[in-house]
């Protein structure tokens, strides 16, 4: 009985057309955490869907998808946007060996959790990421988070978030919880540090998600600083390495 109740608490996580090399290596990274389990490998995001669909009815949920960028079936921004149209519950992690701003700006609208750069992922961050953005938390490199706010910035995409920011009527608890989320900061985290419960935290961040139109908690938290509610987003959770910051 106690194998099972492990096996539920497991993280289904699923790869999406990753080339054989990259696959065999991300899942022997994965099978080092006890709580983690690749249960799937699809080729495209329509496979994907259908998985998911499928694996819920198996009792064994994908809990988070890793997908790149480009690829020469898969475009990772389409898929994460379609991923989280169909299962907004279920976290995408974008893997890139690419730093162009425009595909971290992408895949954030699209409603990734994190966008990850291949060259300076270590086994220890990739597992890390995975439970975080299943808690809720911003997996991204803080100067990597910092320039895609800084070009969205320059390049004048402003008026969404004007418009939000005059519409959103976010209450003074839902600010506070938006200033953590742009922090980088876990549900749990966000909990403790309001000195409120885990569910209440849950249902403020989906609140502030809703009111402010977004696809994501980053995305909200960069919604939020470019009409200047909160200052600029920095994700915390992946430890930056010295020359990144």
């Amino acid at each position: 009985m106690a194998v099972v109740r492990q096996e539920q608490k497991k993280l289904g996580v699923l790869l999406i057309n990753f080339s054989p090399v990259v696959q065999e290596g991300l899942q022997a990274i994965l099978h080092k955490d006890e709580q983690i389990k690749v249960i799937g490998h699809v080729m495209d995001e329509q496979q994907a869907i259908l998985f998911i669909k499928e694996a819920s009815i198996r009792l064994q949920p994908v809990h988070v998808v890793l997908t790149e960028t480009k690829s020469a079936t898969v475009d990772g921004v389409s898929a994460t946007r379609l991923i989280k149209k169909e299962y907004p519950d279920v976290a995408v992690l974008v893997l890139t060996e690419n730093l162009n701003d425009s595909y971290v700006i992408d895949a954030i609208h699209a409603g990734a959790g994190g966008y990850i750069f291949l060259k300076d992922m270590s086994p220890e961050m990739l597992i890390q990421s995975i439970h975080g953005v299943v808690d809720g938390g911003t997996q991204m490199t803080t100067a990597l988070l910092r320039t895609a706010v800084e070009s969205l910035i320059q390049n004048g995409r402003r008026s969404l978030a004007e418009r939000t920011a005059d519409t959103a009527h976010l209450t003074e608890r839902e600010v506070d919880v938006l200033r953590l989320m742009g922090n980088g900061d876990s549900n749990k985290i966000i909990a403790e540090t309001l000195g409120i419960s885990l569910d209440t935290t849950k249902k403020h961040v989906r609140n502030v998600i809703e009111k402010m139109q977004a696809r994501s908690r980053t995305h909200a938290s960069i919604i939020a600083a470019q009409a200047g509610i909160i200052g600029t987003p920095i994700a915390r959770l992946i430890p930056p390495k010295p020359d990144l910051l």
